[in-house]
């Protein structure tokens, strides 16, 4: 008798599902740039285009307006994600899922910022928990070890990808300002650039991250730079105009098919990247993390270029809550 375990299968090229994160401003074209690329992922069908809207009902306003394409916006879903619902990750994760029942094939989330710092996202849950607990109020990185906290905190991984649809989400970002010193001993308030409103390991989970530049009209194509990604077609630090044919191009590289594990052993070096540069940055640190893979299972002599990505995005989450 055969062993189940040890066999062949013929190699085959797997489709892959689209993770794409669209960074930029208030007003900069976010919204309509995820709707186009939805579309299209869609394949041309806005039915199976599912959008969660956290924006006042901003999303509905593109319906029956023209786009770049010579189309209109169509009869695309929308579920409104309100303050009181609350926007907590696991919201988002329940419209998401109510979608992915009804048909969806594109799942757009705008903007997940909301999930972060509004009504009921993670940093409000943590001054919940300050206020409900002594202890939290008196050591606040406390708060972050709160089981409600660290659930939702660990879900905002899962707003980013699906196996079924793809998923195309919106941050905002703002720019963050410090004061600073100057040779003459002056103080001054110095711009550090644009920041995601966002936990800051997020951009280790989506394989494209964009940043707005343009946000296009009906004669012209949205523009966006590459801040980060694993998909060949498309290169780090390039601006690219996303007409019709780069976005089909997008959605037939795609199709095509990518291993997903190469994906995901991409996404696993990112994590180990972020871990030994945050112990690089904070040495103190790295007992500490010692600790935490041994409570996980790992002996001592394991390496972390040598842990599974789960342990490692499991890991870090908690490595950084510390």
């Amino acid at each position: 008798m055969a062993n189940p375990i040890f066999k062949f299968e013929e190699a085959v090229r797997q489709q892959c599902k689209a993770s794409i994160l669209i960074e930029g401003l208030s007003g900069s074209g976010k919204s309509g740039l995820a709707l186009m690329l939805g579309y299209t992922l869609a394949g041309n069908d806005w039915t199976k285009v599912f959008a969660i809207d956290t924006e006042n009902k901003s999303l509905p306003l593109y319906r029956d307006l023209p786009t770049h394409t010579g189309t209109i916006f169509g009869a695309f879903k929308v579920g409104q994600l309100t303050k009181d619902i609350g926007f907590k990750p696991s919201n988002y994760l329940a419209f998401r899922d109510v979608a992915v029942q009804n048909g969806a094939e594109v799942v757009i989330k705008d903007s997940i910022s909301h999930a972060w710092q509004y009504s009921g996202g993670v940093l409000d849950l943590v001054n919940e928990a300050k206020k409900s607990s002594a202890r939290y109020a008196k050591d606040s990185y406390a708060a972050w070890s709160d089981e409600t906290v660290m659930k939702e905190k660990n879900e905002l991984m899962e707003l980013l990808r699906h196996n079924d649809v793809h998923v195309i989400c919106t941050v905002r970002v703002k720019e963050k300002m410090e004061y600073s010193t100057d040779e003459a001993g002056k103080t001054k308030l110095i711009s550090l650039g644009e920041q995601q409103i966002m936990q800051a390991d997020i951009k280790y989970e989506p394989d494209l991250v964009l940043r707005m530049e343009k946000p296009g009209d009906e004669n012209t194509a949205p523009e966006a730079t590459v801040i980060k990604s694993r998909y060949a077609i498309l290169k780090k630090d390039e601006t690219y105009r996303f007409d019709a044919a780069l976005m089909l191009q997008l959605k037939k590289y795609l199709e095509e098919g990518i291993d997903p594990q190469i994906l995901l052993e991409e996404q696993r070096q990112d994590y180990i990247t972020a871990i030994n540069d945050y112990l690089n940055t904070k040495p103190n640190f790295a007992p500490i993390w010692e600790k935490m893979k041994e409570t996980e299972g790992f002996a001592k002599e394991v390496k972390t270029k040598e842990m599974p990505l789960h342990a490692l995005k499991s890991l870090y989450l908690k490595l950084t809550t510390n």
